[in-house]
């Protein structure tokens, strides 16, 4: 009888938390159609619990602020990018400069794709909205520890050469430090490299998503490989692909 009423118990509380979580996943679907349909400013809870057919209050057993929602949206996309840049690397072989390729092309396929998530990480901030790095460092981290890792191979393989790039020596500050924890990154130029590099294409996401780069140039794939090829020359690398 024990066993029977502890497997009631367990079983009531597996369906609550599945219940719990298909509420979670509507709450971050209709703020991610509001941030596509509204921007970054137009994030409301009071809508979402409408949509819902909930008190606004009933929210906040989900998620104790906007903010709260926010940093989950976030985490998630920065996920969901790590994960497509990720695969992709590892798809592209064992030839490096295809790796690198292969990252920023995933990384554009994947911003193309979901561009409210590309904005809500690399757009315009939320007004009053602040971040908190022990929140979304993690997720952000992988980003990062992908484009870090795909170079450093590079560069232990022979097929980059930082000391080619025209980045000086830089140090590794302590936010890069933290997310490639795995890595020496030395008083070196590879800091730089890095963050110069993904920088630059992350720069071209966004004048292609929020900007008129589309309606400047005919071709922009076309215009993005080359993009590519110029940031990697810059990086020092050996063959360009």
């Amino acid at each position: 009888m024990v066993g029977e009423a502890g497997g009631a118990t367990a079983g009531a509380v597996t369906r609550r938390a599945e219940r719990r979580a298909e509420t979670v996943a509507e709450i971050k679907s209709l703020a991610r159609q509001q941030l596509a349909e509204n921007g970054t400013g137009g994030l409301s809870l009071r809508g979402i619990a409408r949509e819902m057919r909930m008190s606004p209050a009933a929210i906040f057993r989900y998620f104790e602020s906007q903010a709260a929602l926010i940093t989950a949206l976030c985490v998630d996309a920065y996920n969901s990018m790590a994960d497509s840049i990720h695969a992709a690397q590892d798809a592209g072989g064992p030839d490096p400069s295809r790796r690198w390729r292969a990252i920023c092309g995933a990384a554009r396929s994947w911003a193309l794709a979901n561009p409210s998530d590309f904005a809500l990480i690399n757009g315009t901030p939320i007004p009053g909205y602040h971040a908190a790095p022990e929140e979304t460092g993690p997720a952000a981290g992988r980003i990062i520890a992908t484009v870090a890792s795909a170079y450093l191979s590079a560069i232990a393989a022979g097929a980059a050469d930082p000391a080619r790039s025209d980045v000086p020596p830089l140090a590794a500050g302590p936010l890069l430090v933290s997310m490639v924890a795995d890595t020496e990154l030395s008083d070196s130029p590879v800091p730089g490299v890095i963050i110069n590099a993904w920088s630059s294409i992350l720069g071209f996401l966004a004048s292609e998503i929020f900007g008129s780069l589309r309606a400047l140039v005919a071709d922009p794939d076309t215009l993005f490989e080359a993009h590519v090829t110029t940031v990697m020359r810059g990086m020092g690398y050996e063959a360009v692909l």
